[in-house]
């Protein structure tokens, strides 16, 4: 049976080129066979680049935030999908019953999430065969929570991402695949750009994984005395990381 993988993504990130590398990046690998958007747009994310913008605490990383808000970049992500053939759906609610009876019609063996902040449920946990895996942007087992790749900056600490099997546990199941992204501290923008174009081989390797055993294995995400609960960054955070000579 060939393993049928769906990636769901955010319409509005962060990243520079609104995580294209990634998404597009992942259209012509034979497993996936679609994408779902969920549309996050919201206006405190304009209130939000503005604010990192004008009071100049992270000026390019608001910037970035306000033009893949009102930019036209999910064109790209389209066209990827759909010129191949592919499912392309965008949706506000992922739990929802409708997104529900697209797993099942599609068979969707596995999900893929991918820059997004949506609670997965247990329903939707447990609709594709083999579950559901999480590309986390900080080094498991050790850096958990939300915006990893910013405090690893701020701290010098080693950076990158994990693709680990999700639970209903934040951070939590088996982890497959740990990557670290080469960065020099000084453009934490870059940095972030740079790990997506390393996330898509590694995503690509995970699902051959998959597809080759039938199973998520991996090893197991313990915690350590090292292991660290991050929370979003607030603006004095932000200009901190700016003091220490590092472009953001």
């Amino acid at each position: 049976m060939s393993l049928r993988v769906l990636l769901v993504t955010s319409r509005v990130t962060f990243v520079p080129e609104n995580y294209n590398q990634l998404v597009c990046g992942l259209a012509s690998t034979p497993h996936v066979v679609g994408c779902v958007v969920i549309d996050n747009r919201e206006w405190k994310m304009v209130l939000q680049g503005l604010a990192l913008l004008l009071t100049g605490a992270a000026p390019r990383m608001g910037l970035q935030l306000l033009t893949n808000f009102f930019g036209d970049l999910m064109k790209h992500k389209r066209q990827a999908y759909e010129g191949s053939g592919k499912l392309f759906l965008v949706v506000k609610d992922l739990n929802a019953a409708a997104v529900q009876s697209v797993l099942l019609r599609e068979r969707i063996d596995l999900i893929v999430n991918a820059r997004t902040r949506t609670i997965f449920k247990k329903q939707l946990l447990e609709t594709p065969r083999l579950g559901c895996i999480n590309i986390h942007h900080g080094l498991l087992p050790n850096q958990r929570g939300l915006m990893c790749d910013f405090w690893s900056h701020l701290e010098n600490t080693s950076t990158g991402f994990s693709i680990h099997q999700m639970t209903p546990k934040l951070d939590d199941g088996n982890i497959l695949s740990v990557v670290e992204v080469p960065s020099d501290k000084t453009d934490y923008m870059k940095s972030i750009y740079e790990g997506s174009k390393l996330e898509v081989q590694a995503t690509k390797e995970v699902i051959a994984d998959i597809a080759s055993s039938g199973t998520i294995a991996g090893f197991k995400n313990e915690k350590t005395e090292q292991t660290i609960y991050r929370k979003n960054p607030g603006i004095v955070d932000f200009f901190k990381l700016k003091f220490k000579g590092v472009k953001i």
